[in-house]
């Protein structure tokens, strides 16, 4: 006969106090960490929208200056000012002299309208370097506000102002003597939104956590049946032990001597170990030593000590993890323990680099139209005379050959721009249901020639059984021409080209190897970068935009190479075309 083993009230109690404390503690460090990050995020995006206007500005009114005439310039940069403003979290931008008056605004209206009082202005003292600041206005609405001294010019030796016309409003913008200064506004309703729903969901959690310590301690003292006060009990356990394991941090908790008595499976894996190697053992001989130095920032009289650092789980693998230390103090203040949480900061890295890239993608975006606009019309003209002088002369001429270069430099330049607006624009796919075999049957039809003639071998591994591709045969086409053309370059001397197709799981797996030198392990990271190339006349928006066809396909494109052994690219992309989960 199993015998009863009395739990007394008070040991739930001291659960219900643990998970509360955890709760509570997790929620004022996300709270503290989402602020942090989102005054982080905001100004770095404030400070490249100024950038990218300052550089909008200085290539567009430097560039129309005599040609177009002051009043050209204004409404340039009016346009550009609207234009960059018409960005869905950007609420305003607004150009003012020193005394906080309105030069230039994206609300035309505004314009010699007082922005901000001078003495507030001076207390600002807007510098080279963006600032940033929290405003609020009359209609309640909070914005985030970066501001900075706004250099669209600089004060080159021997540059006459006087080109700049006759405009008061230009030549205030212009003048590098005084300059005036920029501030851009940003709504940060949404983000407060979202750390209040955080943080309405950290309070829910530690109520519901609360409320269930205090049902089990008075369903423990107004039990008469001993036997069903010990199930309350039990039930009252596991569902705290469930909400606490399920919890997605590790939690490890020690005694006052440091021996562990609680830890869950997020912190096994995160520490490479398990319950068994854990339980009992003391903490300082089973934590890292860039971990357990929190515990003297604790004993230093810190109520919360927290740090990042990159976390050894497997051979040549690691993972950024936020870690966190606390004492634990029960009733009357009285120490009873020792808290460490960690979290796995993986997701959140990504999408900060997913953040960059967008934010990148949108400067290249502004730029590349008004880049397009002003070289091409030259282009067209230059390849014209170029093409005329050279049929001035003879076949076999010096200067017939000098103008067939100049031609093809130009082509050349051509080139790169409609890459570079290929890369910058959205994508209009035209998804229909296409036969993965006849897709690479036809891209390689286009290549055979020129992989023939080099010395490579084509080969092909195509399931048969493989399900109709919903998909833009034509962009896909696109990004196998651009990794076969890349394969053929890497293999000067020869080699093996092989295009395989399988299903995987909802996904149809295309893979494109070659036998060539590979690509230096540095490299790897950066070969989806816009403008990286390690090729002489590569303009290094191949891969890049190979990489934005797959991702606009809700697909996803990774690369794995071995120098001296060659490199493969698989591109997963989903059979129906939504949206799957990474390879």
């Amino acid at each position: 006969m199993k015998s009863k083993i009395h739990i007394s009230p008070w040991m739930t109690i001291g659960i219900s106090l643990v998970l509360i404390t955890v709760v509570g503690f997790l929620g004022v460090v996300n709270y503290n960490r989402d602020k942090e990050q989102m005054g982080q995020l905001l100004k770095e995006k404030g400070a490249a929208l100024i950038r990218s206007f300052e550089a909008g500005t200085r290539t567009g009114m430097m560039g129309m200056m005599g040609k177009m005439g002051v009043f050209a310039n204004e409404i340039h940069l009016q346009v550009l000012l609207e234009e960059t403003a018409g960005q869905s979290d950007i609420s305003y931008i607004s150009i003012v002299d020193s005394s906080g008056v309105i030069l230039a605004h994206n609300k035309k209206s505004l314009i010699g309208k007082k922005f901000v009082d001078s003495d507030i202005l001076e207390i600002l003292s807007p510098s080279n370097l963006p600032q940033w600041r929290i405003v609020g206005q009359e209609n309640g609405i909070k914005y985030f506000e970066v501001y900075k001294t706004f250099l669209p010019i600089f004060d080159h030796p021997g540059h006459d102002h006087q080109d700049w016309g006759n405009s008061v409003t230009t030549r205030k913008i212009l003048d590098p003597t005084n300059r005036p200064y920029i501030f851009i506004g940003m709504n940060i309703a949404p983000f407060e939104i979202a750390m209040r729903e955080d943080l309405k969901h950290n309070i829910v959690m530690a109520a519901i956590i609360f409320s269930l310590g205090l049902a089990g301690v008075i369903s423990l003292f107004w039990a008469q049946n001993y036997t069903r006060s010990r199930k309350l009990l039990q039930d009252t356990q596991k569902l705290a032990s469930e909400v606490v394991t399920h919890l997605p941090v590790g939690i490890l908790v020690m005694d006052t001597r440091y021996r562990v008595i609680y830890s869950n499976a997020v912190a096994w894996d995160l520490l490479g170990t398990n319950e068994q190697a854990v339980q009992g053992v003391d903490a300082k001989e089973l934590l890292p030593d860039n971990i357990w130095s929190l515990h003297g920032m604790i004993k230093s009289g810190q109520p919360v000590a927290e740090k990042e650092i990159c976390l050894l789980i497997e051979k040549n693998k690691s993972v950024p993890v936020a870690v966190s230390a606390t004492d634990i103090h029960g009733e009357g203040g009285k120490y009873i323990g020792f808290m460490i949480v960690l979290k796995d900061l993986t997701e959140i890295r990504e999408l900060e680099i997913k953040t960059q890239r967008i934010e990148k993608l949108a400067t290249v975006g502004n730029l590349a139209a008004g880049i397009a606009h002003e070289i091409r019309n030259p282009l067209s003209s230059i390849k014209g005379y170029v093409t005329y002088f050279g049929s001035l002369f003879e076949d076999s001429s010096e200067n017939k050959q000098a103008a067939n270069l100049m031609a093809e430099e130009v082509d050349r330049v051509n080139r790169v721009i409609s890459e570079l607006l290929e890369f910058a624009r959205p994508s209009d796919l035209k998804f229909k249901k296409i036969k993965v075999r006849d897709l690479i049957d036809h891209s390689i039809r286009i290549v055979t020639h020129e992989a023939e003639t080099a010395g490579i071998q084509i080969k092909k591994i195509i399931k048969s059984d493989l399900p109709d591709l919903k998909a833009d045969p034509d962009r896909l086409t696109q990004v196998l021409l651009n990794l076969y053309l890349n394969a053929i370059q890497a293999m000067a001397e020869g080699g093996n080209l092989i295009a395989q197709a399988e299903k995987k799981g909802s996904s149809i797996i295309i893979n494109v190897s070659d036998t060539g030198g590979g690509i230096p392990v540095e490299n790897l990271k950066h070969i989806f970068d816009p403008y990286f190339t390690t090729k002489n006349k590569g303009t290094g928006l191949g891969l890049a935009i190979a990489h934005k066809i797959i991702e606009n396909h809700n697909g996803f494109i990774q690369v794995e190479s071995t120098e001296n052994y060659g490199t493969t690219i698989s591109m997963s992309l989903p059979i129906t075309g939504e949206k799957e989960n990474p390879i």
